[in-house]
């Protein structure tokens, strides 16, 4: 869970950031800042899933903020020093409302919502493109989505070229010669990706057998970003038989 903390007060992101660290050790914190202008900047181009929010700041409030803001898609967790505020957080449907002085058990709690939030919404963007992928089964432009460190990335089936795991992760290498680390381990791959002609000919590789360019009887493939992908032994003859069936 990635966040951003927004206080015109230093001592007061100092003290927010010490007691996350401590007893939320789930947030990332991305970054901070001490004004409207420079909270905007921060959210649109750390794209958090959690937003630290103080109320009251010199030229401005947090609702202020907010409104200036094209998309709120991301937590709130309001924290401030008075009370008064309670119903306008409210209307921005905010997932925490913090007190200052904060108690750690407040803070742990609201960062407790928030994470059941953030993961029913990752969960809903799930279920639509499976819905979507069921319609049109084995189609390249249908998309999966990665869990990575950032959230989830939706990439179409078409793009990707090949998934090599590494240390219980797995990179996952796309046409546009970008490449995508996640935490899924490739058993997870192989199962989003047997029905779009994916293929292990290794226990560390999965490809698509629409991006191979060469195979070398030597038990070696080459695939179209040039990298060469071995065949296990033991796979050789099937991978033939397969690629003949193509």
């Amino acid at each position: 869970m990635t966040a951003i903390l927004i206080d015109d007060e230093y001592k007061a992101i100092n003290m927010l950031d010490g007691l996350l660290k401590e007893f939320c050790p789930q947030v990332q914190i991305l970054g901070n800042a001490s004004s409207i202008e420079l909270g905007i900047e921060a959210v649109l181009t750390h794209q958090p899933d959690l937003v630290f929010l103080d109320i009251e700041m010199p030229e401005g409030s947090g609702f202020d903020l907010l409104k200036k803001l094209p998309h709120l898609n991301f937590e709130i967790i309001f924290v401030t020093s008075h009370e008064d505020y309670a119903l306008e957080a409210i209307k921005f449907c905010a997932i925490g409302y913090i007190l200052k002085p904060i108690r750690e058990l407040e803070l742990i709690t609201a960062v407790n919502q928030a994470q059941i939030r953030i993961n029913e919404k990752v969960e809903n963007l799930r279920n639509k493109q499976l819905l979507k992928n069921l319609v049109n089964p084995q189609s390249t432009t249908n998309r999966i989505g990665i869990p990575t460190s950032r959230g989830l990335d939706f990439v179409e089936t078409g793009n990707i070229i090949r998934c090599e795991g590494v240390q219980r992760c797995t990179k996952v290498i796309l046409k546009n010669s970008k490449s995508i680390v996640s935490s899924y381990n490739l058993g997870e791959f192989r199962k989003l990706l047997v029905s779009y002609n994916f293929y292990a000919p290794h226990k560390s590789h999965l490809i698509s057998l629409d991006h191979i360019i060469r195979y070398d009887r030597e038990g070696t493939i080459e695939m179209s970003d040039g990298e060469i992908v071995p065949v296990a032994r033991r796979r050789r003859q099937e991978f033939l038989e397969k690629m003949t069936r193509l």
